[in-house]
């Protein structure tokens, strides 16, 4: 998503964002970090471990709040950002407004703070960057980047 908004914005086109619908970005870098601490844990206690975590980013962000960091980050126009409600589009499909989530549990759970929104966001387009130049024979180039999910995990 944020290598998405950073490419549409550098092009200088005025670009729809919803201020409506809310997540919780996860570094992924986050994510690995979680499963590891998982595994880890798994492995040490060799006992039966049946879990269930929301994995989100510890900020609740609207779209437009994604596309206002990468600009701010960038240092493109944020007037290029046009805030518009979710509702203004149809997407054939239905979605929720608030799929934001209660990470207390992760966090008291496993002793992690995961990266704020922001951090990521310039880790992420920092990355990107140092992976293009690094690597620019490559055709399909896997770089960091967002998500939300939740994880369940359990063994028997």
């Amino acid at each position: 998503m944020m290598q998405w908004i950073d490419g549409v914005l550098s092009k200088g086109d005025k670009v729809e964002f919803f201020y409506d619908e809310y997540r919780c970005p996860v570094y992924v870098k986050d994510v690995v970090a979680i499963i590891r601490t998982l595994i880890d844990k798994w492995l040490s206690e060799g006992k039966k471990m049946q879990l269930l975590l929301n994995v989100g980013g510890p900020d609740r962000v609207s779209r437009v709040q994604m596309a206002e960091a990468v600009a701010q980050i960038r240092g493109y126009d944020s007037s290029l950002i046009k805030p518009v409600s979710a509702s203004s589009v149809d997407r054939g499909v239905k979605s929720p407004a608030d799929i934001s989530m209660d990470i207390t549990k992760l966090v008291q759970k496993l002793n992690i703070c995961p990266t704020p929104f922001k951090d990521g966001v310039k880790l992420t387009l920092a990355a990107e960057a140092n992976t293009f130049k690094a690597v620019t024979r490559i055709e399909n180039v896997y770089s960091v980047t967002f998500l939300t999910t939740d994880i369940c995990i359990w063994n028997s």
